[in-house]
């Protein structure tokens, strides 16, 4: 039994034990189209399920969320968004140094797999994405945050790797950065979401600037 609370008045949390559970159950939720239900919000290993309770009655939803399996099956599920990067981050000569690694070595390693999504924030399309490779795993967040990181950074802490979508304070470690908008605030596009899975590929400074400002 999923383990299943109150989120206001509009809402649901689902908690479950792995991201894989949760990123299963989500995909779940919105397949079977259930009216009423008007957004399903995945992170970690939580999921959010908002409904409008003129359409659909709170017992009833309930009780269908409680039913749904949980599996976990999920493994290559979402859309693959492959991002280029230029990988000359202010930082990857001392995240190689840190890690024993040489800076070929860490490209290699971080555009290697797929991530997955597992949620949005601090910035709106900002995605918290997993989980990197052990060889680049275990960094804290540097000791002093630079005030100023360009929009389409590509970076990494602890186990996660992200994608700065504008300009802003950040802490984590800077290995590269796209060309490539993968947001418009304006006009409400972000086509990034949680549940889609990522891929990062190297390109020359060439290429990079061939590409400057093109929207995903």
């Amino acid at each position: 039994m999923i383990d299943l609370l109150p989120l206001g008045d509009r809402g649901m949390l689902a908690r479950f034990a792995t991201e894989s559970e949760a990123a299963d159950w989500a995909a779940e939720v919105v397949r079977q189209r259930w009216d009423g239900v008007i957004d399903v919000v995945p992170a970690y290993q939580s999921v959010a399920v908002f409904a409008d309770p003129e359409r659909v009655g709170w017992d009833l939803l309930e009780s269908r969320l409680r039913d749904l399996p949980v599996t976990g099956s999920i493994v290559n599920g979402g859309r693959l968004i492959r991002l280029p990067v230029l990988y000359e981050g202010a930082d990857l000569s001392e995240v190689a140094h840190q890690l024993k690694l040489s800076e070929s070595a860490v490209i290699a390693h971080h555009s290697g797999r797929e991530y997955r999504v597992f949620a949005l924030g601090f910035q709106p399309g900002f995605p918290y994405a997993g989980y990197l490779p052990e060889s680049l795993s275990g960094l804290p967040r540097r000791k002093e945050p630079r005030l100023r990181v360009p929009a389409g950074s590509v970076a990494i802490v602890g186990r996660q790797t992200g994608v700065y979508p504008v300009e802003s304070p950040a802490g984590w470690h800077l290995l590269g950065r796209t060309p490539l908008r993968i947001v418009d605030v304006a006009h409400e596009y972000f086509p990034i979401r949680a549940g889609d899975r990522l891929r990062f590929e190297p390109i020359s400074a060439a290429e990079y600037e061939s590409r400057l400002g093109e929207q995903l």
